[in-house]
């Protein structure tokens, strides 16, 4: 069963803005991919159904919903000291 994919906050579309087109394909197709299969390999537990997806120099931090069938994305960036801080927020 296929997964929906929905930005938990306005801001990650902000967050792509800088983000080179190469690499932009590369995320939405890393993301999309997430509808057949939400926690693929690679995918790092960060918290309780809330995971890491590296996709180059970029973080994908993202929170599955199974009984909806729904993955919520909270952030994408570039990787940095502050990528993981506050991470459980983004979904509040």
């Amino acid at each position: 069963m296929r997964f929906r994919i929905t930005i938990a906050r306005t801001r990650v579309k902000k967050q792509l803005r800088p983000v080179p087109p190469s690499d932009i394909q590369r995320i939405k197709k890393a993301v999309a991919a997430l509808a057949d299969e939400p926690v693929p390999p690679g995918a790092i537990p960060l918290a309780k159904d809330i995971y890491r997806l590296r996709v180059g120099d970029y973080r994908v931090i993202y929170k599955v919903l199974y009984d909806e069938k729904v993955i919520l994305i909270g952030k994408i960036v570039r990787r940095s000291e502050k990528t993981y801080k506050d991470f459980k927020e983004l979904f509040e």
